[in-house]
């Protein structure tokens, strides 16, 4: 039987050698190295995570019940530790601040209504009855969170911002940006179909003034002293009305003379959104 040769020293290269065959040898690091197990997550940190985003949810439902009660102001770190029987250090292991916890709370509605919008986007009819599911979206959403948007407006003051982590931050901005979007296509949906007219405002001014139009809206209607003045006993119905008075003033076919929208309504409750007891059928 014929000897194999001893494998050669490859020059330059410490600890390898090459076989007569031309097979190179790994070195003692790499031979252990590719014995190594693919890292993968323990259980034990799979379940410390699960934990973890139970204890986030938990102290976000309670925050949201204090606000709710007591507004920013008179949101106590001390009680919600209290409520969720936690210490305040743990609120502070998930949120950096009372302002990040704020943030973190009109996140998770502000998710819902991007979750609204688009549902809404998806309705099958004219640009115009798919702008109108998106303003129907709006006045749902206004009903489970009637407080939303004075939060919304004190969340944009740089003050308050500021104190905010960037995490919330870009959490609450990537959100925002869903809602922007979904009226955003329908805008331009309407412009690709002759609905609504190129020459007077871009499609993204046009989904701004929608929003401020409903936001705006919303707000007056909850001031008890402008609804005394302005005879407005039915707060949703006054939104409605000016997002129809916006839409007539771009232009956007068909006007309201021209249509019947409370049909549009209904078939905008009974198939995108049969939740919405608050639209009734007479």
């Amino acid at each position: 039987m014929s000897q194999v040769p001893d494998p050669i020293p490859i020059p330059g290269e410490t600890g390898r050698t090459i076989h007569a065959d031309g097979r190179k040898s790994l070195t003692a690091s790499q031979n252990i190295s590719s014995l190594s197990p693919i890292a993968t997550k323990s259980p034990t940190s799979d379940r410390k995570e699960r934990e973890r985003k139970i204890r986030e949810e938990l102290i976000l439902t309670h925050a949201r019940r204090l606000l709710l009660r007591d507004g920013y102001q008179g949101l106590s770190l001390d009680e919600l530790a209290r409520s969720i029987e936690y210490s305040k250090g743990t609120i502070y292991l998930h949120f950096q601040s009372k302002e990040d916890l704020t943030l973190a709370v009109a996140t998770a509605a502000l998710k819902e209504r991007a979750d609204l919008f688009e549902r809404a986007s998806k309705f099958q009819g004219l640009s115009r009855e798919r702008a109108r599911a998106i303003g129907f979206a709006c006045c749902h959403f206004m009903v489970m969170h009637p407080e939303y948007f004075n939060i919304e407006l004190m969340l944009k003051s740089q003050s308050f911002w500021e104190k905010a982590s960037a995490q919330q931050q870009n959490a609450h901005s990537m959100q925002a940006g869903r809602t922007f979007r979904s009226m955003h296509q329908v805008v331009i949906a309407g412009m690709e179909a002759g609905d609504v007219p190129r020459e007077r405002m871009s499609p993204e001014h046009i989904a701004v003034a929608m929003a401020s139009v409903t936001i705006g809206s919303h707000i007056m209607s909850q001031v008890p002293d402008m609804c005394l003045l302005a005879g407005i006993d039915d707060p949703i119905l006054v939104v409605r009305q000016n997002q129809d008075l916006l839409l007539d003033g771009l232009g956007w076919k068909p006007l309201l003379g021209d249509y019947d929208y409370r049909a549009t309504d209904l078939r905008i409750r009974d198939e995108i959104f049969p939740e919405a007891s608050w639209l009734k059928d007479s």
